[in-house]
């Protein structure tokens, strides 16, 4: 009876073997159609990165770098006592606002009998011997040193106080025969070595006398025919341009006078002149300069005076100008020396940021540059600077060079000193230019090349010379044109992002 059932559990087998065939052949055929179908979608993908192309388009471009650094305020004035005094009171705190005229601290009362009689002996002596000094001024100015007259400032009719205002003396003289032009050096070159110097449409040979790291100086003979402040090229024998800068006298000396009105004027530009010449006439000369300096120290020795009698009745310090209390330790109680320093008076008008650089980004920074900055403590504002100073003494952090650089600011009254800052510095910008992305550029031999794409469809490889470039865009200065398209280079992370693969935890480029 057992035998019977067999041949029925056999054919039960190989129905389910079937069953199984079947569904692991639907299966493979299902895998086949979607890897054909993922194969196609990244040859897709490919084929989309590679025809990937941008038009060569004008725009504006700049070049720019970063740094960090903080507020500081860009006037601050220490404090200090004359005398040796005792510190009584304090009205202000360390890191307080305070307003001109405000109580700030007072010092104990001090015996200063000897010394204020001291200075008040000196005072009446000095002012004897001003009532006995000739007051009435020289009414001719004459040449201090020999030379030829580079510059004439003054005229007939001006005023000596308002040229010496707005220029640095009345006239300028050559004193040493010498024409200097100092430039940033562009090539190879040794001090003593002989140049040529362009100036207008002529040459004259000139030496490189002073080189100080990029900077240098090329003098040449002077003569009526030169000029200073016009601009000319320094260049090598062999012709190579060393740079570009203004003429100037090698030796200039500026002659000045006290008060007056120019009567008239005894020389012509270009003129050689020798000492004790007379240069010019004047009239309604107020005071001689001895006398001039005699009142000064008359003024001077009368605030010392002045100043010791506050000290003797108890000395009340005060503000001059509105700012901020900054470094004030001391204590009621407490002595300090003259000459002190009790607080500084950090003075909020204006503002400056003082940016760390990096050695590899400060070549370039120049005093004048457009500057960039934000504070972390006052958020979506954007404060306008200008660069100030730049330190050419570096500081080593970490291996690195930082170099210090001051940005005033303006309109900054929100920003408080010590607050951190960032700061980004226009080095360079230009507008209307022919402008390529960054990522159709490739280096072939140390050259920079793009691949054009033609209208047929084909490729071209051509050389190009850049101009300005930053992290997006560059400056083609020959090359291709505008309206040109360019094949962007695809980097193969890119091209895994375009298909929606994440590299996440991967270094594929």
């Amino acid at each position: 009876m057992k035998n019977q059932g067999y041949p029925k559990n056999r054919k039960k087998s190989h129905k389910k073997l079937w069953i199984i065939l079947g569904i692991v052949a639907a299966v493979l055929v299902i895998l086949v159609v979607l890897i054909v179908r993922g194969l196609s979608n990244v040859a897709q993908q490919l084929t989309s990165a590679m025809e990937n192309t941008a038009e060569v388009r004008k725009g504006e471009i700049q070049v720019t770098t970063e740094g960090i650094g903080v507020v500081e305020a860009s006037e601050a004035a220490a404090v200090a006592p004359e005398y040796n005094v005792t510190l009584s009171k304090l009205y202000k705190q360390d890191g307080e606002p305070v307003l001109a005229g405000e109580a700030i601290a007072e010092y104990e009362n001090l015996v200063l009998d000897d010394t204020i009689a001291t200075l008040e002996s000196r005072l009446s002596q000095l002012e004897q011997q001003l009532s006995y000094m000739d007051k009435s001024g020289s009414t001719t100015v004459k040449a201090p040193v020999s030379g030829r007259i580079k510059e004439l400032y003054a005229a007939e009719g001006d005023s000596v106080m308002t040229v010496q205002k707005q220029q640095p003396g009345l006239a300028l003289i050559s004193a040493d025969g010498q024409m200097k032009v100092e430039f940033s050096l562009e090539g190879e070159a040794t001090e003593g070595q002989k140049v040529r110097i362009s100036y207008e449409d002529s040459e004259v040979e000139g030496r490189l006398e002073e080189i100080a790291g990029s900077q240098a100086a090329a003098y040449f003979e002077d003569s009526d025919r030169y000029e200073i402040g016009v601009e000319v090229t320094v260049s090598a024998e062999d012709g190579q341009i060393l740079g570009r800068g203004i003429t100037a006298c090698g030796h200039g000396v500026y002659v000045t006078a006290d008060s007056g009105i120019v009567k008239s004027v005894s020389v012509k530009k270009q003129e050689k002149i020798s000492a004790g010449n007379t240069l010019f006439r004047l009239e309604d000369v107020a005071y001689s300069r001895e006398y001039l300096t005699a009142l000064e120290q008359r003024e001077q020795l009368a605030g010392k005076v002045q100043t010791a009698r506050e000290y003797k009745k108890g000395f009340v310090v005060t503000a001059e100008t509105d700012g901020i209390i900054s470094g004030l330790t001391a204590r009621p109680g407490d002595s300090l020396p003259a000459g002190t320093p009790l607080y500084t008076l950090l003075q909020t008008e204006t503002y400056q940021a003082v940016l760390q650089i990096d050695e590899l980004d400060v070549k370039g920074i120049e005093k004048g540059q457009q500057v960039e900055v934000t504070a972390d403590a006052i958020p979506d504002t954007v404060y306008q600077g200008t660069v100030t100073g730049i330190s050419l003494a570096g500081e080593n952090t970490g291996g690195v060079g930082v170099y210090k650089v001051t940005v005033s600011l303006e309109l900054a009254e929100e920003l408080l000193p010590g607050m951190s800052a960032n700061g980004k510095i226009t080095k360079d910008a230009k507008k209307d230019v022919l402008l390529v992305p960054v990522d159709t550029l490739k280096t072939i031999d140390g050259k920079k090349s793009v691949t054009v794409v033609k209208p047929d469809g084909t490729y071209e490889s051509r050389e190009v010379t850049l101009g300005l470039v930053n992290n997006e865009f560059a400056e083609v200065l020959e090359g291709v044109s505008e309206g040109e398209k360019l094949q962007v280079i695809m980097k193969l992370s890119d091209i895994y992002s375009q298909m929606g693969i994440s590299l996440e935890g991967t270094s594929i480029e």
